[in-house]
């Protein structure tokens, strides 16, 4: 694994991955409904503009954390992204979230074990994020499976040129870029380098929080979607960035 790999707590959220998956080795799977909301439709743009993903992953108060949710669909954002992981939200308000909301739901963690995608779809995810590096192919292959079975969209998170190669032949598979600087934060010319390897006709997720609106430029033309910090941001404020964000 490389240190790209490794950075920004990347280790730690594959553990917790891991850990999730064997806690729920052998556990009875209750019926799950298959998703109703088609995240890959909300999500493409054909790379003629930016579609806007919400992410919460901070712990907050679960009826704040709906009401900004709710304001972000009001607004007509293209999904609502959430981390189970540290420091993020948990399942029962994954669950409450995305009962509230009309816009699709990815679950951004590493889900690396069928297991996970059935209790992600359980507490309403309509998304996912495989990491394509960190798969063999016949891992891939069954999750690949088990979400199309539960109508759930498969998010191949790529690192580099070679997850890309990887992940671009697959069917039915969106390209979700994380590529970070040591502290965890976006890198914007790494993203748009590592995008410009994926072909035109994959639906393209920037999966890290944008710093800054300027940083969208430099992903216009390259991106289908990008992801923004809905934790923080003043709810008055969230019309005029999706303004600007979709306009470019």
């Amino acid at each position: 694994m490389t240190a790209a790999h490794l950075s920004a707590g990347r280790a730690q959220r594959l553990a917790t991955s891991r850990a999730e998956a064997a806690g729920l080795a052998g556990q009875p799977v209750s019926e799950v409904t298959p998703s109703r909301r088609d995240f890959a439709q909300y999500v493409a743009t054909q790379k003629q503009g930016l579609s806007v993903i919400a992410r919460f992953s901070r712990v907050a108060a679960s009826v704040e954390r709906i009401a900004r949710a709710q304001a972000w669909d009001n607004a007509e954002v293209a999904a609502i992204a959430m981390s189970t992981a540290a420091n993020g939200v948990a399942m029962r308000d994954f669950a409450a979230l995305s009962d509230a909301v009309t816009a699709p739901v990815l679950r951004d963690d590493l889900t690396i074990d069928a297991s996970q995608l059935y209790f992600a779809r359980l507490h309403g995810a309509d998304a996912a994020v495989f990491p394509v590096a960190d798969l063999d192919a016949p891992a891939l292959k069954e999750l690949l499976r088990v979400a199309s079975s539960l109508h759930m969209a498969a998010v191949a998170e790529v690192t580099s040129r070679a997850d890309v190669e990887r992940a671009a032949p697959l069917c039915r598979v969106l390209v979700g870029i994380r590529c970070v600087r040591a502290d965890g934060t976006l890198d914007v010319a790494m993203t748009a380098e590592v995008a410009r390897y994926v072909p035109v006709q994959c639906v393209t997720i920037c999966l890290p929080e944008l710093p800054s609106l300027a940083d969208a430029l430099a992903l216009h033309g390259l991106c289908d979607a990008v992801t923004v910090a809905a934790d923080t941001l003043d709810v008055s404020d969230i019309p005029e960035l999706m303004t600007r964000l979709i306009g470019g």
